[in-house]
């Protein structure tokens, strides 16, 4: 019987997501991203709630995969561009070079 709960335990911690930090991890999506970011270059980036952001001065629409990317549609092409968000900074990786954007207030 004993085991039994000890199993039942531990697949209600994974079930509410625990890894061991005590939070649930959670994955970024589009309304986490809306706002102005800039750079220590003084860059800026805007994402808007209704799905579009400007990025490099250019307007494009943009959606947010699983995966940890990017996605940009616009009549200037489509770019997929990898992500991290974590600790009030967006990192991209672009080209191989990476930025780090934070939040404007």
């Amino acid at each position: 019987m004993s085991i039994s709960r000890g199993l039942f335990l531990i697949a209600m911690l994974f079930s509410m997501g625990w890894a061991g930090s005590g939070q649930a991890a959670t994955k970024p999506t589009s309304a986490s991203l809306t706002g102005t970011w800039h750079n220590a270059q003084g860059k800026t980036l805007t994402f808007r709630a209704n799905g579009t952001v400007i990025y490099h001065g250019k307007r494009y629409h943009f959606a947010v995969s699983s995966g940890g990317y990017i996605q940009l549609k616009g009549k200037h092409g489509d770019l997929t561009i990898p992500f991290k968000l974590a600790g009030g900074r967006l990192t991209l990786t672009e080209g191989g070079e990476t930025t780090v954007y934070r939040r404007k207030r």
